[in-house]
């Protein structure tokens, strides 16, 4: 089975809807910024995902798939196929959390985008924080143990997230005490 389009037509959630059922790899293409990506399914979960040749961490992997929740643009093409999953280790997100997850983040951060940290405001980690509390925290946690501390802009550019990801992860581990204003 194939089934191509663009999401401007069938939104992400519900081409995801359409194909979770099936074993196979939705590539996608016209991304901003000229990216492309696929994303491999294998019995409802998200195996691996693929941008520009190179395999995403789960960190960036949802990123790109809170983009594509969120709206971006992009023609799609899903091939029904068996495969070997082709990272190590594979993600397998359950496509139905991962989906109300994201959505569910998407539109909270939506609500605070006036309340976020201002891209250059520095942040550092608090007493309280312990970096392997979640994935984000993990991979930021070198920036924001430093004496300085990081921007939401530098922490961004190194883990090459979205920035308003960035500020919304800032936000949130502000107000449950795991980072503090480095100033």
């Amino acid at each position: 089975m194939e089934l191509s389009g663009n999401l401007k037509e069938l939104d992400f959630g519900q081409l995801i809807n359409l194909i979770a059922h099936l074993e196979g790899v939705l590539e996608l293409w016209n991304l901003p910024r000229r990216r492309t990506a696929q994303l491999y399914i294998k019995r409802k979960k998200l195996r691996c995902v693929r941008m520009n040749g190179v395999f995403l961490d789960p960190l960036q992997a949802k990123a790109l798939i809170a983009e594509l929740a969120g709206g971006s643009q992009a023609a799609f093409e899903f091939t029904a196929k068996p495969f070997r999953t082709p990272c190590n280790p594979p993600l397998n997100w359950p496509l139905d959390k991962m989906l109300l997850t994201l959505f569910t983040q998407y539109d909270e951060r939506q609500r605070y985008i006036d309340r976020l940290p201002d891209p250059d405001r520095r942040f550092r980690l608090t007493v309280f924080a312990n970096p392997d509390s979640s994935l984000f925290l993990r991979a930021a946690s070198p920036l924001l143990q430093r004496q300085e501390g990081a921007s939401a802009r530098e922490i961004a550019h190194e883990l090459r997230l979205p920035l308003d990801q960035v500020r919304y992860y800032l936000h949130k581990l502000q107000g449950r005490d795991k980072v503090e204003p480095a100033e």
